[in-house]
């Protein structure tokens, strides 16, 4: 297998007419995920647990979903992107109703900690799956399209799901909250059995050594695929950035403007780019005049990223209007920059191991996370919220201009 070796199609590749049955139930399962996280979190909150609870629910469902998409790419490779999609749905409906009747009676925290790091473990092995299902579902021709869909689903879960979610929990309860998102999980493996066919629902992979073989296989194939290697340094040093500017920084600098109300328009904002960026993306190629669809995808996606780093960088100098904008701004760049990467990655690496190379990127993300919102913690808490922000745009910068000249990443372009 050479380092740029093309993905090879299923037996029969799905139409894009019947992904889309997929696609619409992972966008009703996308959507009530945010329900969930705010029902837990405002429960363990109003029921006296307080912010070490809190604290301690998110730290662990973190590190289970780590844990879980570890295992993911073995899985996914061996039994199928859409098996995996279908039994994780399933499997998530019935944690989360479990999670509702532990909610209606007031059960003590270790039980909700439990039920919702079983729930992200469950999720740390799906998303691997969803990012793999259109290089393996669809047409090389087809696969730009279907990222762009799923990157929709994302984004309308950030801008509809939360508002919804938020609304759902203030009027009606934690309980109902929790039971809509089991209702979309159902939803979801409902729609992925619909999708369900032999030669796209078994796996790509035709290792006989078991897990531990496909373990060595995939790592063995990171190891001899330098440009590989390099996406996922840049894509960990990104998510470092990124992660803490958004999820720590961002009510810091609410703080300083009108509280909450601030917080929620600017997370629509950037929700609202996002989903933009998702419709737009694989429409660019098609547009004419435009210089960008003259730009090989894998520079479009530093090359967009780099754009957008100005615009997260300003954040703290800016009034709620001008930072609104600016998240428009820099979730549109960066939807389309996620849309193209994933396509890359489906079509430079072959079918056998994309599960795991899959997984690799998800874990990557996930690895630093942690330390990025700590880190912007500190510094937010040193009275450096501008300079954090200000060393974030630049290192986005740095990063990504050494993505745009790497000898390796060069040769992928072209």
């Amino acid at each position: 297998m050479t380092e740029t070796s093309r993905t090879t199609s299923p037996p029969e590749v799905r139409s894009f007419r019947h992904f889309r049955v997929l696609w619409l139930g992972q966008l009703f399962s996308s959507i009530g995920s945010p329900f969930q996280t705010i029902a837990v979190s405002l429960w363990i909150l109003e029921t006296g647990r307080g912010a070490s609870a809190l604290a301690a629910v998110l730290a662990v469902g973190t590190i289970s979903q780590l844990i879980g998409t570890l295992f993911s790419g073995p899985l996914v490779d061996r039994l199928g992107a859409l098996s995996i999609i279908l039994h994780c749905d399933a499997l998530r409906c019935a944690l989360a109703g479990l999670l509702a009747v532990a909610l209606l009676l007031e059960s003590d925290t270790v039980a909700v900690i439990g039920l919702v790091s079983a729930s992200s473990a469950v999720g740390g092995v799906f998303l691997p799956a969803l990012r793999s299902a259109p290089g393996v579902l669809l047409s090389e021709e087809d696969r730009p399209r279907g990222n762009s869909l799923m990157e929709v689903s994302n984004s309308t879960s950030m801008l509809v799901g939360a508002l919804a979610g938020g609304m759902t929990v203030a009027f009606v309860g934690p309980v109902p909250a929790v039971g809509f998102n089991a209702a979309g999980f159902a939803v979801g493996a409902l729609c992925a059995a619909l999708m369900k066919h032999r030669s796209a629902f078994g796996g790509t992979t035709t290792s006989t050594d078991g897990m531990a073989g496909l373990v060595r296989e995939g790592l063995a194939f990171v190891r001899r695929t330098g440009w590989l290697r390099t996406l996922l340094l840049i894509d960990a040093t990104l998510d470092l950035v990124t992660a803490g500017q958004l999820s720590v920084g961002l009510p810091a600098i609410s703080r300083q403007l009108t509280g909450a109300s601030s917080l929620g328009l600017m997370i629509a904002g950037f929700g609202a780019g996002s989903l933009m960026g998702a419709l737009l993306a694989s429409r660019l190629p098609r547009i004419p005049f435009l210089p960008l669809r003259r730009i090989h995808p894998l520079r479009r996606v530093y090359l967009l990223q780099l754009l957008a780093a100005p615009f997260l960088g300003v954040l703290p100098l800016s009034t709620l209007p001008v930072a609104t904008v600016c998240l428009v701004v820099a979730g549109v760049l960066n939807a389309i920059a996620s849309v193209h990467y994933v396509s890359i990655i489906q079509r430079n690496v072959d079918s056998a191991v994309l599960g795991r190379v899959m997984a690799l990127l998800v874990a990557a993300g996930l690895s630093v996370q942690p330390l990025g919102q700590i880190l912007c913690g500190v510094l937010i808490e040193g009275g450096w919220l501008r300079e954090s922000f200000a060393a974030g745009a630049l290192v986005m910068v740095l990063v990504c201009a050494l993505g745009l000249t790497r000898r390796n990443l060069r040769e992928l372009a072209h």
